[in-house]
């Protein structure tokens, strides 16, 4: 009993070569031609990943800064300056940080200057600030903001909006009043 296998309507040069692959049995990339066994053993990275996010820092933050000479890259920490007391937050904000240098940053910068001190005095001014701003959390009482001062403080705004409101449809009233004569 012979299978029934539908017809290509025409064989292109791409199509053999892939269609040649298959029959080894051996990954295909995207042009049609079959990746190396080498390389498709490496698994893809999950780009939500610890790795992934350490090379899109690596790559927009730290692009100037050349690990030559060393096996493996600098660990984060070592390459860039603090920005909080914890590594793993600090991982958080700098992939933050690359992403919106990336995106709106490098996009209008690289066409200027392929310099990176611009990207690095912002590096250096963004964990200045957050240093700073931490030392002063550390110094809030959040129990009595949380539960005196912040209850008191949305109460007075919505005693504003109130009255802000009544404003509102006062002159409404008003403006509708003399619209109609």
């Amino acid at each position: 009993m012979s299978r029934l296998q539908p017809r290509l309507k025409s064989l292109a040069t791409s199509n053999t070569s892939a269609q040649y692959a298959s029959a080894l049995n051996e990954p295909i990339s995207r042009s049609g031609t079959p990746v190396s066994r080498q390389n498709a053993r490496l698994p893809p990275i999950d780009p939500l990943s610890e790795r992934a996010t350490l090379n899109l820092i690596r790559r927009t933050l730290c692009s100037q800064l050349s690990d030559k000479g060393r096996s493996t890259p600098a660990p984060i920490d070592e390459v860039l300056p603090p920005l909080t007391s914890s590594n793993e937050v600090d991982v958080q904000l700098y992939a933050f940080i690359a992403i919106i240098i990336k995106e709106f940053v490098q996009i209008w910068y690289s066409k200027i200057t392929p310099d990176h001190t611009f990207v690095e005095e912002v590096v250096q001014i963004i964990a200045h600030c957050t240093r700073a701003l931490e030392q002063r959390l550390r110094k809030v009482d959040l129990e009595s903001l949380l539960f005196d001062e912040l209850p008191e403080l949305l109460e007075v705004h919505a005693q504003g909006e109130r009255a802000h409101l009544s404003m509102v449809y006062m002159w409404l009233i008003i403006y509708s009043i003399s619209s109609s004569k």
